[in-house]
């Protein structure tokens, strides 16, 4: 008798107004089985899973659970064991990590909330995923990635049949990544399905048993997934041929557009730091998680006081205390966080895009004519895919969102862009444009670049030159040939050298 599957959606179709998001998807999850499930952006892939755990009802189609056809609803899913790990944090931040792992689900005791069994609890589940997290830490206290892992607790801590993750690992650092797959590995042994939705191709190739392949709302491919290379992946998600995701690499002036000397933040994160920015130069920074990137940026910008040191902008030295004073010298940046300080979320796409430059439009009264006038000439060279100007920016795909940061940068004249992962939570094609407009940017001498990321590949294909930092202090520099994976990890570790092996 042939295998049931444990979840099953036949004909899935979904609208939200007039845009058909998934059109008569079928797709089926066996038991004890990794399933890795891609798409680009506004592909359908979280519509779907929200569809498959309850929170959103299909125009059409049917959901079967073991077999039986069921309507679900959150806590119907639920008591099926199908869990959710969202996207986006659904955290209650002032309460406690432990409070938020079973938030919901506390365990009683006559009458009365179990506090001391809900402790043992989640320090046992904190154990079993090996993370250095306290259970009694309040949530708003903890690391975006941290954050993340306390999401994943809270599914861990139910009754768990399918686990479905969206985006799981997109603020997790690499340590933490490795420990989440050996969970999942876990999962698996113990007959759980996992759906695990993800941008990096890499993660899905290393976890997944299965692919399923999302494109334009409709299901291209579900099956096998070991006779396929990532670019292989990349072309059926994009319905294309790819071509190489990183542009050449163009060479830049000599001229130093942005000098920094001897910097130290007045919180002790950054130390000494001296490094310079040449004209039209991609200059990437690398280093493992607390390495001082992000700090170094935003003491840069304003964000974070100065003790002391110097930075010169153009070969004038230039006093910054504020990110607007960073804009009025030719210096903008693009947060790790879009959602958070990118963008604002409730307005019209092209709103967001005039954002920092309403007082050149007019300085009276807004010319919104102009704004979408302006807004169209980026919506047409940066590809950003809406429905229209007054599109609320919140509806956009996570792809289209980072474009649209970037029109608005760009829209700003700045000749010095800071990106701090640009490409995180973006899929494969909108990393493609977004990597040729910093590129096509750069080789005209346009703008100059400070990449931030985490993604070595990103670093090692994009940039021209790359600054390794380790505990708020620059460690190494990398030209040409010496950009590559294992030079920049040593660096990064404070490892002179690869230790040559033993022979036998």
């Amino acid at each position: 008798m042939a295998e049931m599957p444990v979840l099953q959606g036949k004909g899935i179709s979904m609208k939200f107004g007039e845009a058909l998001v998934l059109d008569s998807v079928d797709v089926e999850f066996y038991p004890g089985k990794v399933y890795g499930v891609v798409g680009e952006n506004g592909a359908g892939k979280s519509t779907l899973m929200r569809i498959l755990s309850g929170f959103l009802q299909p125009i059409s189609g049917e959901i079967y659970v073991d077999g039986k056809q069921t309507v679900l609803n959150p806590y119907k899913a639920k008591e099926l064991g199908i869990v959710l790990v969202p996207q986006e944090l659904n955290l209650v931040e002032p309460l406690r990590v432990y409070e938020n792992i079973f938030l919901g689900d506390e365990p009683t005791g006559r009458f009365l909330i179990d506090k001391k069994k809900m402790i043992q609890d989640a320090s046992e589940i904190i154990k079993n995923l090996d993370v250095d997290i306290d259970p009694m830490e309040l949530v708003e206290r903890l690391s975006t990635g941290k954050k993340q892992m306390v999401e994943i607790m809270k599914a861990l801590s139910r009754s768990v049949k399918i686990l479905i993750m969206d985006e799981p690992t997109a603020s997790l650092s690499e340590d933490e990544t490795q420990k989440l797959f050996e969970t999942v590995k876990k999962l698996k042994t113990s007959g759980i399905t996992v759906i695990f939705v993800s941008h990096r191709l890499k993660e899905i190739v290393q976890i997944a048993d299965e692919l399923v392949v999302l494109r334009d709302g409709k299901k291209v491919y579900q099956g096998a997934l070991s006779d396929f290379s990532e670019t292989q992946i990349a072309e059926m998600m994009v319905g294309r041929k790819m071509d190489e995701i990183y542009p050449e690499k163009v060479g830049w002036e000599e001229k130093n557009v942005l000098e920094v000397r001897n910097l130290n933040s007045a919180d002790g994160k950054i130390r000494d730091v001296s490094f310079t920015l040449k004209n039209g130069e991609i200059l990437g920074f690398y280093g493992l998680v607390g390495a001082g990137r992000t700090e170094l940026m935003q003491t840069i910008i304003g964000v974070r006081k100065l003790s002391s040191g110097e930075i010169f902008v153009d070969g004038k030295q230039t006093i910054i205390r504020s990110v607007k004073e960073a804009m009025k010298n030719g210096i903008v940046y693009l947060p790790e966080e879009r959602k958070l300080a990118g963008l604002i979320l409730n307005f019209e796409v092209f709103k967001n895009t005039t954002l920092m430059t309403l007082d050149k439009i007019s300085k009276v009264f807004t010319k919104p004519k102009v704004e979408v006038e302006r807004f169209d000439a980026y919506r047409k060279s940066f590809d950003i895919r809406v429905r229209g100007p007054y599109q609320i920016t919140r509806t956009l795909s996570g792809g289209n969102q980072q474009k649209l940061v970037l029109s608005k940068l760009v829209e700003t004249g700045a000749k010095i862009f800071i990106m701090d992962e640009p490409t995180r939570g973006v899929d494969i094609n909108s990393r493609y444009q977004i990597y040729k407009i910093i590129s096509e940017l750069a080789s005209k001498k346009m703008a100059s670049f400070i990449v931030v990321s985490s993604d070595l590949p990103e670093i090692i294909g994009l940039c021209n030159r790359v600054i390794v930092m380790r505990n708020g202090t620059i460690v190494g520099e990398a030209v040409g040939e010496e950009i590559e994976e294992t030079n920049l990890i040593y660096m990064a570790l404070g490892v002179s050298e690869p230790q040559e092996k033993v022979k036998e």
